[in-house]
């Protein structure tokens, strides 16, 4: 038996009024979606630790069957491994945010109103010292290792779930942790009557995690374009498929993907694949943005998959978290669980 195991990251989400009180995979239009429903089955669950917040980082990680007291508290250190960062003992990783200011408030968590180019341009371009060491990852994604007895203080405020606070607020802890707060002074620009800077925040360290191998006695691969999915990937020993056009948003190539889906499974016994478009959108409170996106997935991955894999490959399709369309948020609450039944040479489900 072969298993496509697919991540809609933070597809699922709660029903809304505005679509006919339906959730955005519910009012999508989805036949291969609904096809594989109707040969198998649906049900919703949650996959987020007890005491633990719904993120990708946590949810993932039980997904895939971890231990909870094996799970990180922080993601960036599985991102630095995913970008080849070698992280020391007596050290701590951050993920840095290009975000945007408007009124002295927290406007975007992706550095709105710039270009990719000019995104990354400002990232290259940094102002640092020997305390820091910076690393520019995509788009509006940076790394930032640091010495531990520099960064005292566990500094957890996500920029994607505090747009609209005060910058006051969200500044507070850098006052005692001088080198990232002059790291931040030296690092503010103002560009067309928007604020920019970049943002540390959810320090981590080395951490170990167990191999799939090791968990199933299987062999895997993943096809996936977001770091911190990379990450878990490199950690568990799990294979990462190469592909030329993923951009971890919504103008990811789905065709490539579902094609490089495809040729994995041929060669092992289980394929992960994340798309991460959805959570994006879903984070920038794009309702419609998301519905398309979903009826693009299902078009053009979905289905692909579907016409051209053997009876005896098991396709699960599930959401980590939810992401609120309407918050922008994560949530804490039931996520979707999609999968289809083996058929077996004789007939039988």
């Amino acid at each position: 038996m072969k298993t496509i195991l697919i991540i809609l990251d933070g597809v699922s989400e709660d029903k809304i009024a505005e679509i006919d009180n339906k959730t955005p995979l519910e009012y999508a239009f989805t036949p291969a979606i609904d096809k594989i429903k109707s040969q198998g089955s649906h049900f919703k669950t949650y996959f987020y630790p007890l005491y633990r917040q719904p993120d990708s980082l946590n949810c993932i990680l039980s997904i895939l069957g971890v231990d909870e007291g094996l799970i990180p508290k922080n993601r960036a250190y599985l991102e630095a491994l995913s970008a080849g960062v070698n992280v020391l003992e007596h050290e701590v990783v951050l993920r840095c945010n290009l975000i945007s200011c408007k009124d002295n408030k927290l406007e975007s968590f992706y550095g709105m109103g710039l270009s990719k180019e000019k995104k990354e341009e400002l990232s290259l371009n940094i102002k640092n010292s020997d305390k820091i060491k910076f690393i520019h990852i995509s788009d509006y994604r940076n790394l930032i290792v640091i010495k531990k007895e520099l960064c005292p203080i566990e500094l957890d405020f996500p920029p994607h779930e505090y747009v609209g606070l005060h910058m006051d607020l969200m500044l507070k802890d850098f006052k005692s942790i001088k080198a990232l707060k002059d790291f931040i002074e030296e690092n503010t620009f103002r560009i067309l009557g928007r604020t920019y800077m970049f943002y540390p925040w959810g320090a981590s360290e080395i951490s170990k995690l167990p191999t799939f191998k090791e968990l199933y006695n299987k062999s895997s691969s993943c096809v996936c374009h977001a770091d911190i999915v990379k990450g878990i990937a490199k950690s568990m020993n799990i294979n990462l498929a190469y592909t030329k056009n993923s951009t971890g948003d919504i103008n990811t190539d789905l065709y490539e993907k579902s094609k490089t889906v495809l040729k994995e499974i041929q060669n092992y016994d289980t394929v992960i694949a994340h798309i991460n478009g959805t959570d994006e959108v879903s984070h920038r409170k794009d309702l419609r943005g998301k519905i398309e996106f979903i009826e693009k997935i299902d078009k053009e991955f979905i289905k692909e998959i579907y016409d051209n894999i053997n009876n005896d490959t098991k396709i699960i399709i599930v959401s980590d978290h939810q992401t609120s369309t309407i918050t922008g948020k994560h949530e804490k609450g039931l996520v979707d669980v999609i999968t289809k039944s083996l058929v077996h040479k004789n007939g039988r489900r």
